[in-house]
C-alpha cells in the first residue's frame, strides 16, 4: 500500500509538470510557426508557386527520394503549411543531422548534410545473473540504394534464449506510396515466473508483412495494417499443465497521428499511436487479442535541452495463456525490472527523460540525462490465473555521446535504481536511445 500511494503522488506530480509545459510549448510552437510562414515570405492561408527544388548536400540519397516527399508533382502551388511539412518529412527520414528548406521565389532550396547511413546494432542490460542479461548484436543499412529504404538483421539473447530478426522496410512519409516492410524471426524464450518455479520454452518462428498507407499532406493521420504468422511450440515443460502448441494468424491495424518532429539532440512535438491486434491460435483454438496505445511527445526547453516522455499502455484478452502477454522489464518499461518474470494481462508505463546536449566538436555531442521511469502491470500466474495489480518505479541518470553524422547511432550509457517492487541497481549500455 506504501508503494502504491508514493507511486500515485509520483505519477500526479509528474502530471502536472508535464500538462504546465505542454501548455508552454504549444504557444511556444505557434509562435515559431508563424516566424517560419513570414521567413518564407508567405501569409498564413496563402498559395505559392513553386517550379523547381535544388537540393545540396545529398551524398547517396538518389533525388527523387527527396522530390517524391512533396505534396504533389511540380509545378504546383504550395502553402506555407505544406512547405513547413515538406520539410518536417525530410528530417524526420533521419538520413540528415542538417535540413533546411528555404524558398526563393518558384524555386525551393534544400540544404542537407547527410550521415553515413551504414550502422551496427548493440545493446546490453545487465540482469540479475548471468542467464537474465540482455545483449544485441546486428547491422543496419538505412539508406538502402539512396531509397530511405531499412535492410537489417540482429541476434539478441533475451529472456535466456536466442532471438534472430531480419527486415526490409520502405519509409512511410510518400504521400502516394503504399509502404512495405516484411520481417523474417526466430525466437526462443524461457518463460518464467516471479512466484513459482514453473518453466518452460516458448519457441516460435513467423514472418510479418506490413503496408503502410499514403501518408497525405492534408492530415497528419497515418493508417496501416500487418498480417502476423508464427508457428509455437512448447519444450522443456517443468510445469503440472502444458500450454498448447498451435499456428498464430493475427490481422493488426495501426493508427497513427503524426506530428513529431525527429532530432538528433532536441525533438519536438508529438505522436499518438493505436495497435488493434485480433488474433487466433490454431491447433489450440484460443483467442488471442490484444491492444495498445503509444503517446510519445519532445518538449524543447532550449536550443539543446528537451523533455522526453513515452508513455505506452497495454494489454492482451485470451484463453489465459501466459505465452501469450505483454512484457514490462529493462529492455522496454521500466529500467531495473526483470524482463522475463512478470507475463502481464495489462501493463500501462511512461518513461521521462530531461536530456541537455553539449557540443564538443562539428557534428559530435555529449548529452546527460536524468531519468525515471514508472509503471504498474498485472501478471499472469503459470496457469493462467490473475495477480493482483503492482507498481514499479525508478530514477536513473545517464550519458550519450552522439556522432550526429551516423544514423540512429550513438553510445548510451544509463544507470537506474528501481526502488519497487524491488531494489535492483541496472546497468544499460546501448547505442540507440532509449526510447
Amino acid at each position: 500500500m506504501r508503494h502504491a500511494c508514493i507511486l500515485s503522488r509520483f505519477i500526479d506530480i509528474r502530471a502536472q509538470i508535464f500538462l504546465a509545459l505542454a501548455l508552454i510549448v504549444t504557444l511556444n510552437h505557434l509562435a515559431v510557426f508563424s516566424v517560419v510562414l513570414a521567413a518564407q515570405g508567405i501569409a498564413e492561408g496563402e498559395t505559392v508557386s513553386i517550379s523547381a527544388v535544388h537540393i545540396e548536400g545529398l551524398v547517396h540519397t538518389e533525388q527523387g527520394t527527396i522530390l517524391r516527399l512533396l505534396p504533389r508533382p511540380l509545378p504546383a502551388e504550395f502553402t506555407g503549411t505544406e512547405i513547413e511539412e515538406f520539410e518536417r518529412r525530410v528530417r524526420n527520414l533521419s538520413l540528415f543531422d542538417r535540413v533546411q528548406v528555404t524558398r526563393d521565389g518558384p524555386t525551393l532550396s534544400v540544404d542537407a548534410q547527410e550521415k553515413i547511413t551504414l550502422a551496427p546494432i548493440l545493446n546490453f542490460t545487465s540482469g540479475s545473473s548471468v542467464k537474465d542479461l540482455n545483449a544485441t548484436v546486428g547491422l543496419v543499412e538505412y539508406n538502402l540504394f539512396g531509397t530511405g529504404t531499412q535492410l537489417g538483421g540482429q541476434f539478441n539473447y533475451s529472456q535466456r534464449g536466442p532471438n534472430v530478426d531480419l527486415w526490409l522496410s520502405q519509409h512511410a512519409f510518400e504521400p502516394d506510396r503504399w509502404a512495405k516492410e516484411i520481417k523474417g524471426s526466430y525466437n526462443v524464450n524461457g518463460i518464467r515466473f516471479a512466484d513459482s518455479t514453473s518453466t518452460w520454452t516458448r519457441n516460435r518462428i513467423g514472418t510479418e508483412l506490413e503496408l503502410k498507407g499514403p501518408y497525405d499532406y492534408r492530415s497528419p493521420l497515418r493508417y496501416e495494417v500487418v498480417l502476423k504468422v508464427y508457428r509455437e511450440l512448447v519444450e522443456d515443460l517443468k510445469a503440472d499443465r502444458r500450454p498448447p502448441d498451435g499456428y498464430y494468424v493475427g490481422l493488426i491495424p495501426e493508427l497513427t497521428w503524426d506530428q513529431y518532429h525527429w532530432h538528433d539532440l532536441v525533438p519536438s512535438g508529438y505522436r499518438i499511436a493505436l495497435e488493434l491486434r485480433p488474433g487466433f491460435l490454431f491447433g489450440a483454438n484460443q483467442q488471442r487479442h490484444e491492444a495498445k496505445v503509444r503517446y510519445l511527445h519532445g518538449i524543447p526547453l532550449g536550443s539543446t535541452t528537451v523533455l522526453m516522455l513515452n508513455s505506452v499502455a497495454e494489454a492482451v484478452n485470451n484463453s489465459g495463456n501466459p505465452n501469450h502477454s505483454v512484457l514490462i522489464g529493462s529492455i522496454t518499461g521500466v529500467r531495473g525490472l526483470s524482463d522475463n518474470l512478470y507475463r502481464n494481462r495489462a501493463q500501462a508505463y511512461t518513461n521521462l527523460e530531461l536530456r541537455h546536449a553539449i557540443s564538443v566538436a562539428p557534428r559530435w555531442a555529449v548529452q546527460g540525462v536524468l531519468f525515471s521511469d514508472f509503471g504498474t502491470f498485472q501478471s499472469f500466474t503459470e496457469v493462467g490465473k490473475l495477480h493482483h495489480w503492482q507498481g514499479a518505479v525508478n530514477v536513473g541518470a545517464g550519458l550519450r555521446i552522439i556522432p550526429t553524422f551516423l544514423s540512429n547511432t550513438l553510445l548510451r550509457v544509463d544507470v537506474a535504481h528501481l526502488f519497487s517492487p524491488t531494489h535492483n541497481t541496472l546497468l544499460q549500455i546501448g547505442i540507440t536511445q532509449y526510447f
